[in-house]
């Protein structure tokens, strides 16, 4: 960046504490049922809590020295600092991975490839969470639950998705919804904070029921999907924090 012209430092960022919703993450049975009593799956909280814990990332920019430079800039001078900074990103991505990438978008793609690819390999395709993902869905119908796919990736989004579609379904009927929405984007629908309180509650007990059936598939899934994202993480160069 120096050679372009910009001020830059160099920063590495510290490693933060980590967090019951860390370690839920991670498939601790203790900190998921602290994390889902209050939070449920993280649908209606954020009615009630917009600046939720989860969307906290580990490190913001804020963090980063040299945000504040690039703030400093002009418009004009804010393009070009971009315009350097993916140069200079590509060029480091490459001296130290080896990876073949045009731009920082190109490797984000590259990233999203591998994962989604180790995800179907080492998570869809383990005989092990395979079974595990197939006894929680038998557990979770026992209990009246509607449960669409027993794929281990299928088991572990579904109470999220569920509450999701629900949380869109108000705010269609409210008009909040943009035409040809899909099913990956939630809208927050307009409600009191005891109509929010009262749809929290719901999703909190189905997170709990949630839990218990999937204690063992959890334990096991949380594991495997944190080393198949510190794993790419390392193969691209990113940091695991």
């Amino acid at each position: 960046m120096k050679q372009k012209g910009f001020r830059y430092l160099a920063w590495v960022p510290k490693p933060k504490p980590r967090t019951d919703v860390d370690k839920a993450a991670g498939g601790d049975y203790e900190a998921m049922k602290r994390v889902r009593s209050k939070r449920g799956f993280n649908v209606f909280i954020d009615v009630l809590d917009s600046d939720s814990e989860r969307d906290q990332a580990a490190v913001t920019a804020g963090d980063d020295p040299n945000s504040a430079i690039r703030e400093s800039l002009s418009k004009a001078q804010s393009r070009s600092y971009d315009k350097a900074l993916n140069g200079c990103q590509v060029k480091a991505v490459k001296d130290v991975t080896g990876k073949n990438i045009s731009s920082m978008a190109d490797e984000f793609e590259q990233y999203e490839t591998s994962y989604k690819a180790a995800v179907e390999r080492e998570l869809n395709g383990d005989p092990e969470l395979v079974e595990l993902a197939s006894a929680m869905g038998d557990c979770l119908k026992g209990k009246g639950y509607r449960v669409d796919s027993v794929s281990p990736t299928g088991m572990s989004e579904r109470g999220y998705r569920e509450f999701s579609a629900r949380m869109n379904a108000i705010a269609k009927k409210q008009g909040l919804v943009d035409a040809g929405a899909d099913d990956n984007t939630v809208y927050r629908p307009r409600l009191s904070q005891a109509e929010a309180n009262k749809y929290l509650a719901e999703e909190t007990k189905a997170a709990l029921d949630d839990l218990e059936c999937g204690k063992s598939f959890y334990a096991d899934f949380g594991p495997k999907a944190g080393g198949i994202a510190a794993r790419l993480d390392s193969e691209f160069g990113r940091w695991t924090l």
